[in-house]
């Protein structure tokens, strides 16, 4: 009996606390605030967890949106301010079809980031006054490149194609006669950088370098006449002084040029063999066959005779050059010589 007893009062004591948990949760939830921020304070209380949820997914969503979406735009805006230098440009080996390029370029990049890009086929455009040439003059296959801040520099040799024969032949015309010269690469390819998505940029690069300049300063040295050779033997040797401020190494082979003057028209021709013009000044070796009587009938009363110089043609492995030929009837040099002296050094007087 006493047994029971207790266990009675301890259900009892139980069911009191029971009691008095479900009023106290029942008493708190009750004289909850019943306005919208309240009712909104509580909601968020209980239900933390889905909030932080959504979160996590807005904010995934939009991390996302902003790789993949200005990822591109980023890519390509970095692409656009990168420019070319080129310190050296070699046309070696050519031939009517084809010529044998070497680059070497500094690539500047004032973006923090380091992409790299595929290979990829780039067209090459002469621009002249900014404005591109209807096609592309030849085609260049462009290695690997990994863009490093603020430079970086890469060296390029391939035999590319000639594809538009007129526009080489305008481009090697106003190297020859241009103190600038504009040309740009035009692309497509794919660029990296880390882990971030790889994406397709349009690479159009243009770069301004040095020309020939019309040749100015070009000279001549050393000329002796030989008037005991037999007709049509070379009878005029000397040298050919030409300045190249550019960075190009053009190779040329036999260029012969024709020689006039006003008094007498035409009087004879000159040939400098293996002709390559290097950056710098260039003394190349020349011969000549002309005519003495209409040189010598050409000379004024201060002893010199004006010659008119103009090139006619260039020949390497027995083929003529057209793209060069024409370039070089386009520029006409103009140049005092004193016979006088020419004749004294001659006779070795």
């Amino acid at each position: 009996m006493s047994h029971n007893g207790l266990n009675g009062t301890d259900k009892n004591v139980e069911a009191g606390q029971k009691y008095s948990t479900e009023q106290i949760e029942d008493t708190q939830y009750a004289g909850a605030p019943t306005t919208y921020g309240g009712r909104v304070k509580r909601h968020c209380a209980r239900r933390w967890w889905i909030h932080l949820l959504i979160f996590c997914i807005i904010f995934l969503i939009i991390a996302l949106a902003l790789v993949y979406g200005a990822m591109p735009h980023i890519a390509q805006h970095g692409v656009n301010e990168s420019s070319i230098e080129f310190t050296a440009l070699q046309f070696l080996d050519p031939t009517p079809d084809s010529i044998v390029l070497t680059q070497n370029a500094t690539l500047h990049s004032p973006s923090i980031y380091t992409p790299t890009l595929d290979p990829f086929n780039a067209s090459l455009y002469l621009v002249t006054n900014g404005v591109f040439s209807a096609e592309p003059m030849t085609y260049i296959q462009m290695p690997s490149i990994h863009a490093l801040h603020p430079e970086s520099n890469d060296t390029l040799t391939q035999q590319v194609p000639i594809s538009n024969l007129a526009i080489l032949t305008q481009y090697a015309t106003e190297v020859l006669s241009s103190e600038n010269v504009t040309t740009a690469l035009v692309g497509k390819t794919k660029l990296h950088e880390g882990a971030l998505p790889v994406v397709t940029v349009n690479y159009n690069s243009s770069s301004t370098y040095k020309g020939l300049n019309g040749l100015q300063g070009f000279n001549v040295t050393g000329v002796k006449v030989n008037i005991s050779v037999l007709a049509g033997e070379p009878n005029l040797q000397g040298f050919a002084y030409i300045p190249n401020p550019s960075v190009l190494t053009i190779a040329m082979g036999n260029v012969t040029l024709n020689v006039s003057t006003a008094q007498q028209g035409f009087v004879g021709t000159t040939t400098i063999n293996d002709m390559t013009l290097y950056p710098g000044n260039n003394t190349l070796p020349m011969t000549g066959i002309v005519n003495q009587t209409a040189l010598l009938a050409s000379v004024n009363q201060t002893g010199f005779a004006v010659l008119e110089i103009v090139g006619q043609s260039s020949i390497y492995n027995g083929q003529h050059l057209t793209y060069y030929e024409a370039a070089l009837k386009s520029n006409t040099l103009s140049l005092p010589m004193n016979i006088n002296q020419v004749v004294k050094d001659s006779l070795g007087l």
